[in-house]
C-alpha cells in the first residue's frame, strides 16, 4: 500500500516537530489578538473617525503595505486589514516551510530512507508531511475564529477571517509539498517557495497600490496571498472566493504526490546539472566554497530587495498627497515614522526600519548554513583538510555580516530612486541609503547572538530566529498596541538613529558595533573550542 504507516510518520513528524509549529502558531494567533484588543485605542470614537479611515484605507501605499480595506470601523474589519494579510502571508510561509522541513529535509537526512526499510508506503511521508502542516493551518486559523468570534463579533466575520488564513497556509502547503519534488535538497526547495511567496506577496502589492481604475488592480485576485482578504470577513463575506485558495491546494497537492512517483528517492524531478571536470580554483579555498553554496540566494535576495524597493518608493509621493487633509492621520505616521515632520521622510524611515529586520533573516539564514554543514557532517569533511574551523566560520560568517549590509544601502537607495526621477535629485538617493547603513550595526547585532550561540550553545542557535520575530513583531504593530516604551525598545535597532527622521547619532551606532563585534568574537571562540557534530 503507497500510505501504508501513515499513522506512524504522522506521529513522529508532529513530535520531532512540535516546537517548530507551536512557536509559528502561538506568534501568530497572539498578533492577532493582540490587535483586535487594541482597537478601540488606535480607532477612538470621534467626528472625524470616518474620514481618517477613509484617507487611510484610499491610500495606495497602505493598501501596498496591508492590503485592500473593505470595513475600518469595526474592530474584526479593521485588524483583518492591519494584520490579516501579514498573517496570511506569515502562515504561508510556516505551512511551506513545515512541509518541507518533514519531507525533502528528512529525506535528504537520510530518515526516510531507514524509514522505508519497514512497512512504509511510497507516499506515506509525504502524506503525513501534508497533513500535519495543514493540521497546524486549521488549528492556526481556528484559534484566530474563537478569539475573534468573542471580542470582534459576529461569528461569521470571524469564521471567514480564520477560514481565510488558514486556506491561505493551504496553498503553501502544496506549493511547498511541489517544491519538496523538484528539487535535490532542502535548501533549493525552501528557497523556490520562498521566492514564489515573495512574488506572490510583490504582485498583491503592485496590484493594491494601483490606483482604481487601472488594470494592475484586478490582478490582486492571481496572487493567493490576497484571497483571504477578497473574501471580506466582516463586511458581507464572500464565501465563494474560499473556495479558490481550497481548489488551488487540492491540485497543488495532487502534483506532488504525481511527481513523486516519476522521481527516484533522494532525487528531484529537476536534475542537478553536471558541474565542469575541474573545478574552478575560487573552490580551492573555504570562503570559495562558502560563496558558491550561497550564490543562488544571494542572487534572489539582491533581486527581491531592489524590485520591493523600487516599487515601494515609487508610492512615497502618493503617500504624503493622500494625507494632507487628513491631519490626525498624518501624525500617526509621523509618530510611526521616528517623529518626521515631513511626511515623505516619515515614509523612507517606516520602510526602512521594516525592511532591516527583513534583512536581518538574511544575515541569519546564510550564517544557519554553517550549522546545517555541521548537521550534515560536510564540516567534518572539510575540517579533515587544512582548513581550519576559524577560516570554515567566517566563510559562513563574513556573508552574512557584509551581504544585508550592501543590500541595506541598496534598499534605502532602491527607495529614493522614485523620487529622485521625479525631481528630488540625487541627494535623496544618497541620504536615504545612509539612512539604511545607519541600521546596519542592529543587523550585525543579531548575527552576533547568531554566532554567540552556535559557538556556545548549537542547540540554542534558533533564538537567533527569535530574536529577528520579537523585532518584525514590534516594527508591523508595536506602535499601535500601547507597549511600554522600554518594551518597544528592547529590539536591536530601537536604539539606532531613525533616518532622515533623526539626526545621525554615531554613539549608538558604535555601540552596537561593539557589541556585535565582541559576540562575533566570542562566538568564534566557542567554535573553536567545541566539538563538531
Amino acid at each position: 500500500m503507497t500510505f501504508a504507516g501513515f499513522p506512524l510518520l504522522a506521529r513522529l513528524a508532529v513530535r520531532r516537530n512540535w516546537i517548530f509549529w507551536t512557536i509559528w502558531i502561538a506568534a501568530l494567533w497572539l498578533t492577532t489578538v493582540a490587535t483586535v484588543a487594541a482597537y478601540e485605542r488606535v480607532v477612538p470614537p470621534g467626528a472625524n473617525v470616518q474620514v481618517t479611515m477613509a484617507a487611510l484605507g484610499g491610500n495606495p501605499t497602505m493598501r501596498a503595505m496591508l492590503g485592500p480595506p473593505f470595513d475600518l470601523l469595526t474592530a474584526g474589519g479593521f485588524t483583518m486589514w492591519r494584520v490579516g494579510t501579514f498573517v496570511a502571508t506569515a502562515a504561508a510561509a510556516m505551512a511551506a516551510l513545515g512541509v518541507i522541513r518533514a519531507t525533502r529535509g528528512e529525506e535528504e537526512d537520510g530518515r526516510i530512507e531507514l524509514l522505508r526499510a519497514g512497512a512504509i508506503g511510497r507516499h506515506a511521508p509525504l502524506a503525513a508531511g501534508v497533513a500535519v502542516a495543514s493540521a497546524a493551518c486549521l488549528v492556526l486559523g481556528g484559534l484566530i475564529a474563537v478569539v475573534m468570534s468573542r471580542t470582534a463579533p459576529p461569528a461569521s466575520g470571524a469564521v471567514a477571517t480564520g477560514l481565510g488564513i488558514a486556506l491561505v497556509g493551504f496553498v503553501f502547503v502544496g506549493v511547498g509539498a511541489v517544491a519538496a519534488q523538484l528539487t535535490e535538497s532542502a535548501r533549493s526547495a525552501r528557497g523556490l517557495t520562498m521566492s514564489a511567496l515573495g512574488a506572490a506577496y510583490l504582485l498583491r502589492a503592485v496590484a493594491d497600490g494601483s490606483s482604481t481604475d487601472s488594470p494592475l488592480r484586478e490582478l490582486n485576485w492571481i496572487s493567493p496571498l490576497e484571497w483571504a482578504a477578497l473574501a471580506r470577513p466582516y463586511a458581507a463575506e464572500r464565501w465563494w472566493v474560499l473556495a479558490l485558495p481550497l481548489v488551488l491546494g487540492l491540485v497543488l497537492v495532487g502534483v506532488a504526490f504525481v511527481l513523486e512517483d516519476r522521481r527516484d528517492h533522494g532525487a528531484g524531478l529537476r536534475p542537478t546539472r553536471p558541474g565542469p571536470a575541474t573545478a574552478a580554483p575560487s573552490l580551492a579555498s573555504a570562503r570559495g566554497l562558502a560563496m558558491r553554496l550561497q550564490r543562488s540566494t544571494l542572487i534572489g535576495w539582491t533581486v527581491g530587495i531592489v524590485v520591493f524597493g523600487l516599487t515601494m518608493g515609487s508610492l512615497s509621493d502618493a503617500f504624503g498627497t493622500m494625507l494632507t487633509d487628513t491631519p490626525e492621520l498624518a501624525e500617526m505616521f509621523r509618530r510611526m515614522g521616528g517623529g518626521a515632520q515631513v511626511l515623505r521622510d516619515a515614509f523612507y524611515t517606516a520602510m526602512l526600519g521594516i525592511l532591516v529586520v527583513v534583512l536581518a533573516m538574511l544575515g541569519v539564514s546564510l550564517l544557519g548554513r554553517l550549522r546545517r554543514e555541521e548537521e550534515v557532517g560536510h564540516a567534518e569533511a572539510l575540517l579533515a583538510t587544512a582548513i581550519s574551523r576559524r577560516e570554515f566560520a567566517l566563510s559562513h560568517l563574513v556573508p552574512a555580516l557584509v551581504a544585508p549590509a550592501v543590500l541595506a544601502l541598496v534598499a534605502g537607495g532602491a527607495l529614493a530612486v522614485p523620487d529622485a526621477l521625479r525631481g528630488g535629485g540625487v541627494d535623496v538617493v544618497v541620504q536615504t541609503a545612509g539612512a539604511g547603513l545607519a541600521l546596519v550595526p542592529g543587523i550585525w547585532l543579531v548575527v552576533g547572538v547568531a554566532m554567540l550561540l552556535h559557538g556556545w550553545a548549537p542547540r540554542w542557535v534558533g533564538l537567533g530566529w527569535a530574536l529577528v520575530g520579537w523585532s518584525l513583531f514590534i516594527v508591523w504593530i508595536g506602535e499601535i498596541l500601547n507597549l511600554p516604551s522600554w518594551l518597544l525598545t528592547l529590539t536591536p535597532f530601537a536604539t539606532l538613529p531613525r533616518m532622515p527622521a533623526e539626526a545621525m547619532a554615531w554613539t549608538p551606532v558604535l555601540l552596537e558595533t561593539a557589541l556585535a563585534v565582541v559576540f562575533v568574537i566570542v562566538g568564534l571562540v566557542g567554535y573553536r573550542r567545541r566539538d563538531i557534530g
